[in-house]
């Protein structure tokens, strides 16, 4: 893994690494909260997270103007592309053809990755973020070759970043893999009911504020927030899986044959 800061290494790990048959608790947060964040080229942007129920939806985060929608009682993940005006679905069926799909691929995958190791402690601070009281965690990331990135997470009860609510069944991690171990590690640090309201990554031998809640508005979403748009077009992760399988499949048989002659 290529260290970063502390706070970019979270969530990273976060969107990346969705382990298969967890289950996932919410801060039970009905509401919207705005983010500030600061991407590592140093440009600062937003992205807001809507929550309701065990639904939540992200506007920019990750991209300026896509979306991500998570619905946990339907168990479907959407990702909406306005500029193609269609989105990608992954359903727990899908995931489970991918994972049938790609499964020896992952596994050697997962046997290369650096698990690395993540460990938390409380600093005895606390701060007030957007409103919320919050307490202060020192986090510490140390990967294979003894390297460490360093940083410090806000965390409040029953509201803020919904770390949890990402934890959709994904293909792409074993469980008992190094990313399934990471994400493990990870999510002790919001277990009981928590979230993130800033987090905060050393530069320099000083602390710098990665991603912070700027509003917090408690007026819980419609339902069709959680939606894909009208008239958009549907894109099943699977059924693109299963052609770039198939493509993959035809170029080796077509290898085969230029190689025999």
């Amino acid at each position: 893994m290529k260290r970063g800061s502390w706070a970019t290494v979270a969530v990273l790990l976060v969107a990346t690494t969705i382990p298969h048959g967890v289950a996932v608790a919410q801060t039970g947060f009905n509401g919207v909260i705005t983010f500030l964040n600061e991407r590592s080229s140093g440009k600062q942007d937003t992205f807001v997270q809507y929550t309701k129920g065990r639904k939540v939806r992200f506007d920019g985060f990750g991209s300026s103007k896509g979306s991500m929608i998570v619905d946990n009682d339907a168990k479907v993940m959407m990702m909406v592309d306005p500029e193609k005006k269609q989105y990608i679905t992954m359903t727990e069926d899908d995931a489970k053809q991918m994972q049938a799909l790609m499964g020896p691929m992952m596994k050697q995958q997962s046997k290369k990755a650096d698990p690395g190791k993540f460990s938390f402690a409380k600093t005895g601070k606390t701060e007030t973020v957007a409103g919320v009281p919050c307490e202060d965690y020192k986090g510490e990331y140390v990967d294979d070759d003894g390297e460490k990135s360093e940083g410090e997470a806000c965390v409040a009860v029953g509201v803020g970043f919904a770390l949890d609510a990402l934890t959709f069944n994904n293909p792409m991690i074993q469980q008992g893999g190094a990313g399934y171990d990471r994400m493990q590690q990870f999510r002790a640090l919001v277990a009981g009911n928590k979230g993130i309201l800033k987090a905060k990554s050393y530069k320099d031998g000083k602390l710098k504020t990665d991603m912070e809640a700027v509003k917090i508005d408690k007026t819980s979403p419609a339902d069709a927030v959680f939606a894909p748009p009208a008239g958009y077009k549907e894109i099943r992760m699977a059924d693109m899986m299963m052609q770039a399988h198939k493509a993959m499949g035809e170029h080796g048989m077509g290898q085969e044959k230029a190689d025999s002659k």
